[in-house]
């Protein structure tokens, strides 16, 4: 009877931790509701061959919802993929958040003040800027110009997203479990006048939050109640 009283603590105390990671993702997820481009995060189990229950972290990178805006400077990539970006330290990053702004020096930079591509100079007097659905972007002085190529947004893809380490800011470094990137050529994926958003449902997220708190309440009351009899089958073995 001992034996079985301990295991069910035991596994009554691994749901309350693991439900906790859970709740501390949920929670992430519902503080990153207006984060451009952010994509929710889980707390999964999985089981070893040899039985053992552990906890990985999930990121999921189904496209979000569009939102269209009047800056001539937002984009939003449609369908897989990322952008990549230097920061300021000199490394490679990879982001969907597409909500640019240019430097003093007219280079397009995110709005973590990474700069996107190899370097992309936008002149300041031009009357209108255009981001093709190709990534190339045209300046023009005026209206009636034909229009000055500046450089291209690339966007490239990796064999598995999943693999790529969250840096913080919206931003992903490669990694081996990422596999191969790949430049994506002649593609049509960049929408101009367009953020994307948030990829998950914040109703689905609030409901989660409860029902996680519902199995924490349900698990410790269990524990407390196991422990008495435990408590109560020691005394009497006494």
């Amino acid at each position: 009877m001992a034996f079985n009283l301990q295991g069910i603590i035991r596994k009554s105390s691994t749901n309350i931790t693991n439900e906790f990671n859970r709740l501390a993702y949920a929670s992430q997820n519902i503080a990153n509701m207006n984060t451009n481009g952010y994509k929710a995060v889980r707390f999964e189990e999985i089981i070893d061959a040899d039985g053992t229950v552990h906890g990985v972290e999930r990121t999921d990178f189904s496209q979000g919802e569009y939102y269209i805006t009047k800056n001539p400077l937002d984009v939003a990539i449609q369908g897989a993929g990322f952008i990549p970006v230097t920061t300021v330290t000199g490394e490679i990053r990879y982001t969907r958040d597409g909500s640019f702004m240019t430097d003093k020096d007219g280079y397009l930079i995110t709005k973590n003040g990474d700069l996107v591509g190899s370097g992309i100079k936008i002149d300041a007097s031009a009357e209108k800027t255009e981001i093709r659905s190709n990534g190339d972007v045209y300046s023009y002085k005026t209206l009636g110009d034909k229009g000055e190529y500046v450089g291209t947004i690339p966007v490239v893809q990796f064999q598995n997203p999943e693999g790529l380490i969250n840096t913080g800011g919206n931003n992903f470094s490669a990694s081996e479990k990422a596999g191969e990137m790949k430049l994506v050529e002649n593609h049509d994926c960049i929408k101009q006048y367009g953020i994307e958003k948030t990829n998950f449902d914040l109703t689905n997220e609030i409901y989660m939050i409860s029902r996680i708190n519902a199995s924490i309440l349900a698990s410790s009351k269990l524990m407390s109640a196991v422990n008495k009899m435990y408590q109560s089958a020691m005394s009497i073995n006494q």
